[in-house]
């Protein structure tokens, strides 16, 4: 169902996760080092551990610490989690290769959705899940 109201007739142009982390400066060597991001921008002095965008081709994220948002929204007296879900190319090699670089991930499994996925916690706490079709 889709609504007629104004705001339902502009469409959003890109959608960019910011992730919270209690220590951006881990969270981006994480990032650039295991997964392959690039950082395209960062305040080093923003908040408590700084702030940071990164991309891989198309992928984009925001690493922010805490403080970056200075009265941050709670529900129902907690900060909102979210699983990101990523594309790899090749899910079963990014999988092997985690793992042999002493990364702990969970077990490569078909879903009944027809994904062959696994799941990490990168160092802020944020479930990453790495998923590809298995018809590929």
């Amino acid at each position: 169902m889709i609504l007629d109201s104004p705001a339902s007739n502009i469409k959003q142009k890109d959608l960019i996760p910011i992730l919270i982390c209690e220590d951006v400066q881990a969270s981006i060597e994480f990032y650039t080092m295991v997964l392959g991001f690039s950082v395209t921008g960062r305040e080093d002095d923003l908040g408590k551990t700084g702030w940071a965008s990164l991309n891989q081709g198309s992928v984009q994220i925001m690493l922010a610490s805490p403080t970056y948002l200075p009265d941050p929204i709670k529900v129902d007296g907690y900060y909102p989690q979210a699983l990101f879900y990523f594309y790899p190319e090749n899910v079963e090699a990014l999988h092997t290769t985690l793992k042999e670089q002493g990364h702990e991930v969970g077990e490569l499994t078909v879903r009944g959705y027809g994904m062959r996925e696994f799941q990490m916690i990168d160092p802020g706490g944020h479930v990453l899940v790495f998923g590809e079709d298995v018809g590929e």
